[in-house]
């Protein structure tokens, strides 16, 4: 068949869909489907967690930012970590022993060995140890020394004092100066501890001379009062025989049983004078705070006429309202129910202001019951308190004649044992004093408390190790984490990453997949192999090609419109290589640039830019004026022409592309339509509402999947047939495209 030349309207073919009478193709009644020809609702638009797949595809998509900012980072990291790090501190370590006191023999009590313990530890770490120690020539000469500010703050900082054992302190100086701080803690150790034993020797002999004062003092007074009784024992013709012992202990025993008497009976004079007291200002304060005894106001109150009344007609009434209530039933809407309820309410109110009214008077009358209770109470301790004197008055006169006879002795005679015996603990206590004389003096010989295990030893620490592994573990942390952030950052952006986000994740049915563009190396591979990435790409298309006429057969399609979600996912080049691919197929093709604002199918094909579909619209020209021929056999463009605001609103009326569309579908096999995209304009959904199906292009690595959602949920609610959906950019490692089997054929 001789191709038209441009212009002109193409010879009408039999049309392999379904016609009207009118020559019109029959309307098909738009619904979505998916694979098995079922209506396919869309899902929603994946996960929002992340998986490892996701984050791995996100960073492919920016492996070159995200591996540079891991570079950056990771540097910036190792640079902070290493300098930051301090380079390690070198200790000088000496060791102090601590010896116990032991067991005293005055008082047989075991020192406290951990207070001993803490006040040495306070004592090494003292300013003055510190600033005696730095006086000292050969510390003051030493570069650090010289070199600090404020040594006297540097070695406090510095200096720790650690308990490693009972009786051990571990004594450490930390710093840069290794070879100083050796020379600084020995002196400072063997000061600390010259201080010490100088303190221990000054205690002890402190300790000495005033238990020597003191032995020699009680000594004196035992042998003073040893001569006193000898002398009173003479006087008296006694020895302080056994009798005299008997009888005077008897007569002791007497006394005591009338002295603890007497202290008693002081004691319940005491108290009872104290009661008098308290009560009498009890009864002196005009206006007490405290309540009176709950119990008197009570039964004030239960006892006033108008509460007894109050309460008798309330417990009345209710009795009455009870009774009736189980006559009803337990039904509380009966009107007498009703009544005697809110009857029981009005009485106990009344009850509860006869209460509140009865309160007060309740309260003075009870305070005047407290009154006459504390004035009789006190007429009474008086009168207690007459008698208790009188008693007391005769127990102190029976012991005192009591002391009168032990102190003159028993029948004349005086118990000289007893008063032997009453020096025994003075005895006792200069035993005492002398041991422990004894023990000091012993003490004085042995080795002082504080000593010094060895020398202090010099421990250099340069961790150098530990700066290494941290600045590598920083640089390894921070180069993954600055990748994995940017994976997802670029991750939220919800790109396609392949055909099984497109069906598994927005539910749609894929007819075809196009191969990205491949690399210069990849080109080269492939034609040293005898393939070409053009054959490669029209396999991709022939088989999208065959899955839409399948379909379109089936459902009875023949305008078809290509869009996508936003631009540059690749649906103009879709639109012509599918019309090329049906072109080459032998069907009578057309391309109608729909894509008003944006027009490119005339570039594609080196075609004037008008007139075309905006002066159809505007009904400036025949529509068999804006048909043009292309160079591929049986492919025909209808460019985008002029676009205006009357283009816009004859879209968006409906009607004249109505009409565009039945024309057409009368001329051509197959036409296919290049519209805008979905979310930017409304113009694609305006178009969609007069062609059989849509074809989405969708871009690998671009598309976003929110984006696919939306435009492909706003196609589903205006009814318009969704065809499937085309993945464009796909790698060709990915989905069996390769050079290996596709190779040219000879023509």
């Amino acid at each position: 068949m001789p191709r038209p030349s441009a212009g002109d309207l193409p010879a009408i073919p039999p049309s392999p869909f379904a016609q009207s009478r009118s020559g019109v193709p029959a309307p098909v009644a738009p619904a979505p489907f998916s694979s098995t020809n079922q209506p396919n609702t869309p899902t929603p638009a994946g996960s929002a967690t992340p998986t490892a797949r996701g984050l791995f595809n996100a960073f492919r998509r920016r492996w070159v930012l995200g591996t540079f900012l891991g570079v950056l980072v990771a540097a910036i990291a190792v640079v902070v970590a290493w300098m930051t790090m301090p380079a390690g501190k070198h200790q000088a370590r000496a060791l102090v022993q601590l010896r116990p006191k032991g067991v005293e023999f005055v008082n047989r009590n075991q020192e406290d060995f951990a207070a001993y313990r803490r006040h040495q530890i306070f004592l090494l770490k003292t300013r003055d140890l510190i600033t005696r120690t730095l006086a000292d020539p050969a510390v003051a000469s030493l570069n650090m020394v010289k070199q600090s500010d404020d040594p006297v703050q540097l070695i406090e900082d510095q200096l720790k004092v650690t308990v490693v054992a009972d009786d051990i302190l571990e004594v450490t100086l930390t710093g840069n100066h290794l070879d100083d701080m050796k020379v600084i803690l020995d002196h400072l150790v063997k000061r600390y501890i010259d201080d010490a034993t100088l303190f221990d020797r000054r205690q002890r002999d402190d300790e000495v001379k005033k238990l020597d004062r003191l032995a020699e003092s009680l000594r004196l007074e035992i042998e003073s009062e040893e001569k006193r009784i000898e002398l009173r024992g003479i006087a008296s013709s006694t020895t302080g025989g056994e009798d005299n012992a008997r009888r005077l202990a008897e007569l002791q025993a007497k006394y005591i049983t009338a002295d603890g008497e007497y202290n008693r009976v002081t004691r319940d004079i005491g108290r009872m004078e104290s009661e008098v007291k308290v009560l009498r200002q009890q009864l002196e304060d005009k206006n007490p705070k405290a309540m009176p005894d709950p119990v008197l106001v009570n039964q004030a109150i239960r006892s006033d006429p108008r509460v007894v009344k109050a309460l008798t007609a309330w417990n009345t009434e209710k009795d009455r309202y009870d009774r009736e209530l189980k006559t009803a039933g337990g039904d509380e809407t009966v009107p007498l129910i009703v009544e005697l309820k809110a009857k029981v309410d009005k009485l106990f109110k009344e009850y509860e202001e006869a209460k509140k009214l009865a309160t007060t008077e309740a309260i003075e009358v009870a305070r005047a019951i407290e009154t006459a209770q504390r004035q009789q109470r006190v007429a009474r301790l008086e009168t207690d308190i007459q008698i208790a004197r009188e008693d007391r008055d005769g127990l102190k006169a029976e012991r005192d004649a009591y002391k009168k006879l032990i102190d003159v002795g028993v029948g004349g005679g005086l118990n000289i044992e007893a008063m032997r015996k009453a020096l025994q603990p003075q005895r006792d206590t200069l035993d005492k004093i002398n041991s422990h004389l004894a023990q000091l003096r012993v003490q004085k010989e042995l080795d002082a408390r504080v000593t010094m295990r060895g020398s202090p030893e010099a421990i250099p620490n340069n961790n150098l190790n530990r700066k290494i592994a941290l600045s590598a573990a920083s640089g390894f942390v921070a180069i993954f984490g600055a990748i994995l952030l940017v994976a997802f950052l670029e991750w939220r952006t919800r790109r396609v990453d392949g055909v099984e986000q497109v069906v598994g994740e927005l539910g749609m049915r894929v007819i075809g997949t196009v191969p990205a563009f491949p690399s210069r190396a990849n080109l080269r591979a492939a034609e040293a192999s005898g393939a070409n990435w053009r054959f490669v790409l029209n396999e991709a298309i022939n088989s999208t090609r065959t899955m839409l006429l399948h379909t379109a057969r089936s459902q009875s399609m023949q305008v078809v419109m290509v869009t996508s979600a936003t631009q540059g996912e690749g649906k103009t080049s879709l639109a012509s290589q599918l019309a090329s691919s049906m072109a080459t197929a032998g069907m009578r093709t057309l391309i109608v640039d729909c894509d008003l604002r944006n027009p490119s199918i005339q570039k594609l094909f080196e075609l004037p830019l008008g007139p075309g579909v905006s002066e159809v619209l505007r009904q400036e020209v025949d529509v068999s004026e804006a048909v043009q021929a292309t160079a591929v056999p049986n492919l025909w463009v209808i460019t985008a022409g002029q676009c205006s605001h009357t283009t816009i609103a004859a879209i968006a009326q409906g009607h004249p592309l109505e009409t565009l569309f039945n024309r057409l579908r009368g001329q051509f096999d197959f036409v296919i339509v290049d519209s805008c995209p979905v979310l930017p304009v409304a113009d694609a959904l305006l178009i969609g509402q007069h062609v059989d199906g849509v074809v989405f292009s969708i871009m690998q690595d671009i598309s976003q999947l929110p984006k696919v959602m939306t435009a492909s949920e706003k196609l589903h609610q205006l009814n318009i047939p969704l065809v499937g959906a085309v993945v464009n950019g796909i790698k060709q490692d990915t989905y069996s495209y390769g050079y290996n089997y596709v190779k040219q054929l000879p023509a």
